[in-house]
């Protein structure tokens, strides 16, 4: 049994009093005056050991004082300010699960694992209608007599999901818009929400299939499979409703949309099998189909709306339509039409790539012409490389006659320059084989930019022997000819900007008469030249081996030539051995290189060549002239 501090108080007082009567001395008088104890004890009311002093919260109670186990009972049992503690409160509010009651606010309470149970659950599903929502699903689910409340927003009576006698409101937005109302045309609303929008307005011919991707190489088919129609009326259109079919593996799938999907007149719309570029080759898809198959083989596509035949297209594994892996079926843009794209021929391979992978094709845009054709009859298709087949002043090589455009095909947009030929009249004697100076200073690029010349004698007179290479510089703004007959010459200048953008080519004619003088040229070859050269030989056997003798290069200087007339004379030099190799056989000065000739031991051999200088002026009077070249060789 334990002592309370209170008895020990009391024993320690009766110990102390012991002692002291030990001690007693009769004689000390002093003794008779202490005072007596009056200590009380504290009230211990319960009895339990503890009293309010030391800390009992409550001494009525035996069970309740500060080492008393806590129990779960909604009452502070160990004195410690704190109720229940370590027992569980699931909801966090403070009262323990053993002493909480179950509310009705979506929370287990009471901790025994169910949630609001007792209170109303109209709908079954497993939500007290207290903390219940309303879903539009005609059933009252928060049990307050009223279904699917606040899903009419239009209040048109219509609710947004409907119920098993009345149709859903496909547009809680607007009153107008209701199942059964009257469908009011070209107004882009379904309007008695049956699905389709403006029906009683679709014609044939009014959409046109005019691209099939039905074997892409980028991905699999399943996920990159396309095709494409055109709005071929003169009207927006909604494809909400349109129904996708195929007669020969019976595909089926009607169109629909949460919104009007309206396709404008002269616009083309993308229908996949998969929309996520990610996974479809990088497409844009503007609409996502399903239970379509574009078979690799022999299939076909259908288009109808109002139970009118829109479109359709048949392919048969290539036998008439084009159909290879990897390329879109094409219709050719001059046939967007339901009848005319009916026929094969006017279908090709599109060979435009779309994406960073390897599928060809024009999704989104307005295909390509086929390549292989000539639209605009200037003699050159896309496969020639014709940049624009709808032009027929645009083609490799055209003229940039349209500075917005670009005419020949280069990449750059730019205006052609001007090339004016002229001559000097003043400089010119307009005499032959006199100089007539040729003037192209007057050409300009009408952006400023530094022009290339190119001149070139387009005719010359009977007996002429001219040509182009005997313009001096053909390149040069202002170059120089020498006319060597009398009569018309006609030159052509093109001039060229730095993104090679031509001029027209422009002509000049000029009229040469004779010169009334005329003197034949003298030529000089030069001095007569030799060489001695040996060669070592050594013993081979029983016979002297002997190397060639060394090359050995002379110079030939016709410098000594002239012509009383002052004319430009041609040169020609010749030489008679085959060991001997002239450098420039046409200029005035030049080397002759003589070698490999052989040598004999003990002996000297000797080459003798003959060099002839040949020389020509303008009027094609000659003159000529010779010198020797002596080289020997002697086997040492």
């Amino acid at each position: 049994m334990r002592t309370s501090p209170a008895s020990l108080l009391v024993l320690l007082s009766f110990g102390l009093l012991a002692t002291a009567c030990e001690d007693f001395n009769p004689m000390d008088s002093q003794q008779d005056s202490l005072p007596s104890d009056t200590f009380e004890q504290p009230p211990d009311a319960d009895g339990d050991g503890w009293t309010v002093e030391d800390g009992d919260c409550d001494d009525n109670n035996a069970a309740i004082h500060p080492t008393a186990d806590e129990e779960c009972n909604g009452i502070d049992d160990n004195c410690n300010d704190q109720v229940d503690e370590g027992f569980a409160d699931t909801d966090g509010d403070g009262t323990a699960d053993c002493v909480d009651s179950e509310s009705c606010d979506g929370i287990d309470n009471d901790g025994d694992g169910s949630v609001d149970e007792d209170f109303a659950d109209t709908d079954g599903d497993g939500i007290a209608d207290c903390v219940d929502g309303e879903d539009c699903d005609g059933i009252d689910n928060n049990g307050d007599g009223r279904v699917d409340e606040g899903y009419d927003f239009d209040r048109d009576g219509y609710t947004q999901c409907g119920s098993k006698t009345t149709p859903a409101d496909c547009n809680d937005k607007d009153a107008t818009v209701y199942p059964g109302a009257e469908e009011i045309l070209d107004n882009g609303k379904d309007d008695d929400c049956d699905g389709y929008i403006d029906e009683g307005v679709w014609v044939e011919g009014d959409l046109v299939i005019c691209e099939i991707l039905n074997n892409p190489n980028a991905v699999s088919d399943a996920y990159g499979e396309w095709f494409e129609i055109y709005n071929a009326s003169e009207r927006t259109v909604y494809l909400n409703g349109v129904v996708i079919s195929s007669s020969v593996d019976d595909d089926y799938h009607v169109i629909q949309g949460s919104n009007p999907i309206a396709l404008a007149a002269g616009e083309v719309f993308v229908l996949g099998k998969n929309d996520d570029p990610d996974l479809n080759g990088n497409l844009a898809v503007d609409y996502l189909y399903t239970d379509i198959v574009l078979s690799n083989e022999s299939d076909d596509l259908i288009l109808t709306a109002d139970d009118i035949v829109l479109d359709t297209v048949t392919w048969d594994d290539g036998a008439t339509m084009p159909d290879v892996p990897g390329s879109a079926m094409s219709l050719d843009p001059d046939n967007l039409n339901a009848v005319l794209n009916d026929n094969p021929a006017v279908w090709c391979l599109a060979d435009t790539p779309w994406s960073t992978f390897t599928d060809f094709g024009s999704p989104g845009m307005m295909n390509d012409l086929c390549s292989s054709w000539d639209h605009d009859g200037d003699g050159l298709s896309r496969d020639d490389g014709d940049c624009d087949d709808r032009d027929i002043d645009t083609y490799p090589g055209a003229y940039e006659t349209n500075p917005k455009e670009d005419n020949d095909c280069d990449g750059d947009i730019e205006w052609m320059p001007g090339a004016v030929p002229d001559y000097e009249s003043a400089a010119s004697s307009l005499l032959s084989c006199e100089p007539l100076y040729l003037v192209g200073s007057g050409s300009s690029d009408p952006e400023g930019e530094e022009i290339v010349f190119e001149w070139e004698l387009v005719s010359a007179p009977e007996g002429s022997e001219r040509s182009t290479a005997d313009i001096d510089t053909p390149t040069s703004v202002d170059p120089v000819f020498y006319p060597d007959v009398a009569g018309s010459y006609t030159f052509s200048l093109v001039v060229t900007d730095p993104g090679d953008a031509a001029s027209y080519t422009e002509t000049l004619t000029v009229e040469i008469a004779e010169r009334p003088w005329e003197s034949a040229p003298v030529a000089d070859a030069g001095e007569d030249q030799s060489s001695d050269q040996t060669s070592t030989c050594y013993l081979s056997g029983y016979d002297y081996v002997c190397d060639d003798c060394a090359d050995v290069t002379f110079t030939l200087d016709g410098t000594g030539t002239f012509d009383d007339d002052g004319d430009l004379l041609e040169y020609l030099w010749t030489a008679s051995s085959s060991y001997a190799s002239i450098a420039d056989p046409t200029a005035v000065t030049t080397t002759v290189t003589v070698s490999g000739i052989p040598a004999t031991y003990g002996s000297t051999t000797t080459e003798t060549i003959l060099i002839t200088l040949d020389v020509e002026d303008c009027p094609h009077q000659t003159g000529s002239d010779e010198m020797t070249i002596t080289y020997t060789c002697t086997g040492v």
